[in-house]
């Protein structure tokens, strides 16, 4: 490509994490691992292509800005309870080869953030983004509660019989409800559909404001809802969401600009694929 070579045990690399799942179970059919291989290939004539207008526009990147990125991942891998040795022998990775990987990735990230960066969405196109997404930018339908929560169903009978008898809401849910928010009188807050569990859900919208659920079982205990408040689901107006349907706009707009880029690069490079090394992958 362009005088560059890709080698095969570089497609391989790639054939491999792909092919295989976390366990190393084979996830694609060796008759499909030559198609596998071709788009593949593909995202990597691509990347040497941006590398090379990288490399020549004299854009650099520095040990410092590729340790921050290989901290990031190794951060990822620990919230979300891996060791990160295990996540870099699952993607046949060792440090060294992510450094290079990180290295390529950042520059080819600054190269396209240079040729892109200038684009910005127009007042006219701005406003057509948030003509075409409006849905995008609702409030959606969302209701204000408080629970109690206790463990098992004949505390939350008494829970009931005691609200029914006039104690306050707030008042026993400080006092029984076995929820941090107990602390705070049960007080859920505002919330809208999808955000809570679904038996959340089921029960609070289906309840009118000032209402009282009955006995409510979900994994965490036994609960009882009262319905505060409810807002309807309401279209935010332009002026309202004017910044941020800027900034999405001209996102998409130099995410397609990235696309032009990518198809002019290629379309300019002068590349040549050997079929026969395809019969090498595995």
């Amino acid at each position: 490509m362009n005088g560059t070579p890709i080698p095969v045990s570089r497609l391989q690399l790639e054939v491999d994490r792909l092919r295989l799942g976390d366990e190393g179970e084979a996830k694609v059919e060796p008759q499909e691992v030559p198609r596998l291989a071709r788009a593949l290939l593909d995202g990597l004539i691509d990347r040497a292509i941006v590398l090379q207008r990288a490399k020549a526009a004299g854009l650099q990147v520095s040990e410092a800005e590729v340790q921050r990125a290989a901290d990031a991942l190794a951060d990822d891998a620990r919230k979300g309870g891996a060791a990160w040795s295990d996540q870099l022998v699952k993607a046949n990775q060792n440090t060294e080869l992510l450094s290079d990987e990180l290295r390529e990735h950042i520059l080819a990230a600054k190269y396209v953030s240079e040729e892109t960066g200038k684009e910005r969405a127009s007042p006219a196109e701005t406003r057509a983004f948030y003509d075409t997404h409006k849905s995008a930018f609702e409030d959606p339908e969302a209701v204000h509660c408080l629970q109690i929560v206790v463990r098992t169903p004949e505390e939350a009978k008494s829970v009931l019989d005691q609200l029914r008898a006039g104690v306050a809401f707030d008042k026993l849910a400080r006092q029984v409800s076995t929820s941090p928010d107990g602390r705070s009188g049960g007080d859920l807050g505002w919330f809208p559909k999808a955000t809570m569990p679904k038996v959340f859900d089921d029960a609070c919208f289906s309840l009118g404001t000032g209402k009282i659920s009955g006995v409510v079982r979900s994994p965490y205990g036994f609960h009882v809802f009262k319905v505060l408040g409810r807002r309807a689901a309401r279209q935010k107006s332009f002026n309202e969401v004017k910044v941020e349907a800027e900034h999405r706009a001209t996102a998409e707009k130099r995410a397609q600009a990235e696309r032009q880029l990518r198809t002019q690069l290629r379309a300019s490079a002068e590349v040549k694929v050997d079929e026969s090394t395809f019969a090498l992958l595995h």
